[in-house]
Protein backbone atom coordinates (compact mmCIF):
# COMPACT_ATOMS: atom_id res chain seq x y z
CA UNK A 1 0.00 0.00 0.00
CA UNK A 2 2.84 2.44 0.74
CA UNK A 3 4.39 1.72 -2.98
CA UNK A 4 1.07 2.83 -4.92
CA UNK A 5 0.92 6.32 -2.60
CA UNK A 6 4.29 7.16 -4.03
CA UNK A 7 3.71 6.48 -6.80
CA UNK A 8 0.85 8.51 -7.61
CA UNK A 9 2.60 11.26 -5.92
CA UNK A 10 5.71 10.38 -8.56
CA UNK A 11 3.04 10.40 -11.35
CA UNK A 12 1.22 13.87 -10.17
CA UNK A 13 4.89 15.74 -9.83
CA UNK A 14 6.02 14.31 -12.99
CA UNK A 15 2.70 15.73 -14.29
CA UNK A 16 2.80 18.88 -13.26
CA UNK A 17 6.59 19.21 -14.29
CA UNK A 18 5.78 18.28 -18.23
CA UNK A 19 2.78 20.63 -17.62
CA UNK A 20 4.71 23.51 -16.39
CA UNK A 21 7.54 23.11 -19.08
CA UNK A 22 4.88 22.85 -21.75
CA UNK A 23 3.74 26.19 -20.90
CA UNK A 24 6.87 27.68 -20.59
CA UNK A 25 7.99 26.79 -24.02
CA UNK A 26 4.57 27.75 -25.62
CA UNK A 27 5.13 31.41 -23.30
CA UNK A 28 8.82 32.04 -24.72
CA UNK A 29 7.35 31.17 -27.88
CA UNK A 30 4.88 33.71 -28.02
CA UNK A 31 6.77 36.50 -26.39
CA UNK A 32 9.71 36.43 -28.73
CA UNK A 33 6.72 36.30 -31.81
CA UNK A 34 5.06 39.52 -30.22
CA UNK A 35 8.52 41.19 -29.71
CA UNK A 36 9.07 40.42 -33.27
CA UNK A 37 5.80 42.21 -34.24
CA UNK A 38 6.58 45.46 -32.26
CA UNK A 39 9.02 46.56 -34.57
CA UNK A 40 7.66 50.27 -35.46
CA UNK A 41 9.39 52.34 -37.74
CA UNK A 42 8.69 56.26 -37.84
CA UNK A 43 5.76 57.46 -39.32
CA UNK A 44 6.04 60.51 -41.32
CA UNK A 45 5.01 62.42 -44.54
CA UNK A 46 7.31 64.68 -47.08
CA UNK A 47 6.81 67.46 -48.92
CA UNK A 48 9.02 68.85 -51.63
CA UNK A 49 9.51 72.58 -52.00
CA UNK A 50 9.64 74.55 -55.20
CA UNK A 51 13.50 75.12 -54.34
CA UNK A 52 15.38 71.90 -54.77
CA UNK A 53 16.89 72.86 -51.51
CA UNK A 54 14.18 72.50 -48.96
CA UNK A 55 12.29 69.52 -47.77
CA UNK A 56 9.26 70.15 -45.93
CA UNK A 57 7.90 67.65 -42.85
CA UNK A 58 4.30 67.27 -43.80
CA UNK A 59 2.98 65.62 -41.15
CA UNK A 60 3.51 62.56 -38.64
CA UNK A 61 6.14 61.37 -35.90
CA UNK A 62 8.54 63.90 -34.79
CA UNK A 63 12.37 62.91 -36.07
CA UNK A 64 15.22 63.26 -34.14
CA UNK A 65 18.69 64.02 -35.75
CA UNK A 66 20.37 61.51 -33.66
CA UNK A 67 18.62 59.14 -35.13
CA UNK A 68 18.17 59.69 -38.65
CA UNK A 69 20.39 59.77 -41.70
CA UNK A 70 19.89 62.37 -44.94
CA UNK A 71 22.10 61.08 -47.49
CA UNK A 72 22.69 63.02 -51.10
CA UNK A 73 23.33 60.14 -53.42
CA UNK A 74 26.05 58.31 -51.29
CA UNK A 75 26.78 61.60 -49.11
CA UNK A 76 26.12 61.65 -45.66
CA UNK A 77 24.45 65.52 -45.29
CA UNK A 78 22.85 64.95 -41.95
CA UNK A 79 25.07 67.61 -40.54
CA UNK A 80 24.96 70.19 -43.16
CA UNK A 81 21.11 70.76 -42.83
CA UNK A 82 19.39 73.20 -41.01
CA UNK A 83 16.50 74.13 -40.06
CA UNK A 84 15.14 77.69 -39.81
CA UNK A 85 18.79 78.52 -40.59
CA UNK A 86 20.28 76.70 -37.62
CA UNK A 87 21.73 73.37 -36.89
CA UNK A 88 18.91 71.38 -35.14
CA UNK A 89 18.28 68.33 -33.17
CA UNK A 90 14.54 67.76 -33.74
CA UNK A 91 12.21 67.82 -37.29
CA UNK A 92 8.59 68.61 -36.74
CA UNK A 93 5.60 69.00 -38.70
CA UNK A 94 6.03 72.12 -40.46
CA UNK A 95 9.40 72.59 -40.35
CA UNK A 96 11.76 73.18 -43.63
CA UNK A 97 15.04 71.36 -43.46
CA UNK A 98 17.30 73.05 -45.89
CA UNK A 99 19.09 70.66 -47.12
CA UNK A 100 22.75 72.06 -48.01
CA UNK A 101 24.36 75.08 -49.71
CA UNK A 102 27.57 73.49 -49.95
CA UNK A 103 26.64 71.31 -53.73
CA UNK A 104 23.62 70.90 -55.96
CA UNK A 105 21.44 68.43 -53.65
CA UNK A 106 20.11 66.15 -56.71
CA UNK A 107 18.91 63.00 -54.64
CA UNK A 108 17.75 62.38 -51.04
CA UNK A 109 17.14 59.56 -48.91
CA UNK A 110 16.23 59.71 -45.39
CA UNK A 111 16.94 56.56 -43.69
CA UNK A 112 15.66 55.96 -39.91
CA UNK A 113 15.72 53.69 -37.48
CA UNK A 114 12.86 51.12 -36.15
CA UNK A 115 12.29 50.46 -32.26
CA UNK A 116 14.59 47.60 -32.70
CA UNK A 117 17.11 49.64 -34.50
CA UNK A 118 16.57 47.77 -37.86
CA UNK A 119 17.49 51.19 -40.51
CA UNK A 120 14.52 51.56 -42.63
CA UNK A 121 14.21 53.91 -45.75
CA UNK A 122 11.51 56.90 -44.67
CA UNK A 123 12.42 58.71 -47.76
CA UNK A 124 13.92 58.58 -51.44
CA UNK A 125 13.44 61.25 -53.73
CA UNK A 126 14.38 63.11 -56.97
CA UNK A 127 15.29 66.83 -56.02
CA UNK A 128 14.37 68.71 -59.41
CA UNK A 129 17.76 70.41 -60.44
Amino acid sequence: MQDDAVSEVMGTLLLFALVSGAVGVLTLFAACFVLDTADTAPTVSFRESASPNYLYHAGGDTLLQSEIRIYSKSTDITDKTRINGEKWTVWKTGDALYLTAYYKVTTITIVGRTSSGREVILYDGLKRA
